[in-house]
């Protein structure tokens, strides 16, 4: 079996400092992972980018969070039971520009073009895909499309659910993976060092000093850390403290800017320069909203409630067309 590619845009870095990915790209500003805002996010600095894939009616791989097309489209309904031929490829964002909403090949292509040869892509799985069927189509997608080119240096696999473990190791090989989520029980138990290459893990979650700890233990073993979703500057500056590999954000050029202060004024010039400057964890969870707040409690309890239940998905019992 070909050995896998390793995740190693940090390790080329010179500044040591974390890398800019663009959550769903530029989303701030732009419709969220659609192909302007990835362009934004890269014009903006960010090194990398983070996209979600969703399967449709009709077995095609679209990009997109949310498991239905009401919240970003002027469309409705769950991605699965919508087609994209005839109905979601004649969609538009809600967000200006309304743009179209993009296919996994069409960011495969963004990505295929003369100057993106370093730009890569976080694909964001998420756990109601079933790995037995997505997968397959993604490596036959680009073997299809994109013959002799090897986007393993450019793609890695974000995985919520051990379930997908099997299926990457059998059909993208060669892909880095990193386990997604905010349950450090679940990472640990589930996603030991030996089986990824990296844990994204968000932000409040890894600020905590359970979290900070996490940081250290992974690192010392080798692994890279990624945390989301970082659109404060305070945020930003402490995710930098903390030793963080890769830091994801909507707001590109926010975060390229706080980076460029520390390339120009090193850590200890930032930490003079905002030395009044306060962060502390559990004070930022009281910003959140009252309904966030439980929505939040609600799934953090359900992750870990459900740690004992993450058993692999039987391929036999997937039909791969």
């Amino acid at each position: 079996m070909p050995r896998r590619q390793v995740l190693t845009f940090a390790a080329a870095r010179t500044n040591k400092l974390p890398l800019n990915v663009g959550h769903r790209g530029a989303s701030e500003q732009w419709p969220e992972n659609s192909i302007i805002s990835m362009a934004q996010a890269v014009k903006d600095g960010a090194d990398g980018l983070e996209g979600d894939l969703h399967l449709t009616a009709d077995g095609e791989i679209i990009v997109m969070h949310d498991p239905s097309l009401d919240r970003t489209t002027n469309g409705t309904g769950l991605v699965k039971t919508r087609p994209w031929h005839g109905y979601i490829d004649g969609l538009k964002s809600k967000k200006e520009p309304h743009v179209g909403v993009p296919r996994c090949i069409d960011v495969l292509a963004f990505l295929a073009q003369d100057g993106n040869e370093k730009v890569w892509w976080n694909i964001d799985i998420k756990m109601n895909n079933s790995p037995w069927l997505l997968l397959p189509k993604l490596a036959k997608l680009i073997e299809d499309n994109f013959p002799g080119r090897d986007f393993s240096s450019q793609i890695v696999l974000g995985l919520w659910h051990p379930k997908f473990l099997a299926a990457a190791d059998k059909y993208l090989p060669k892909f880095s993976r990193i386990h997604i989520g905010f349950s450090l029980p679940i990472a640990r138990e589930h996603f030991p060092p030996s089986t990824v290459d990296g844990y994204s893990i968000n932000f409040m979650v890894l600020s905590t000093p359970a979290g900070r700890q996490f940081v250290k233990d992974m690192q010392a073993a080798g692994k890279q850390i990624l945390t989301w979703t970082v659109n404060d500057p305070t945020e930003a500056r402490e995710a930098v403290k903390m030793g963080v590999d890769y830091i994801l954000t909507d707001r590109t050029k926010v975060l390229s800017n706080v980076l460029h202060e520390f390339e120009t004024l090193g850590k200890d010039g930032v930490e003079q320069k905002y030395a009044a400057e306060t962060f502390d964890t559990w004070s930022r969870w009281s910003k959140y909203t009252f309904w966030r707040t439980l929505i939040w409690m609600f799934l953090t309890v359900k992750f870990n409630s459900a740690t004992k239940q993450l058993d692999p998905e039987p391929e036999e019992k997937v039909l791969v067309k």
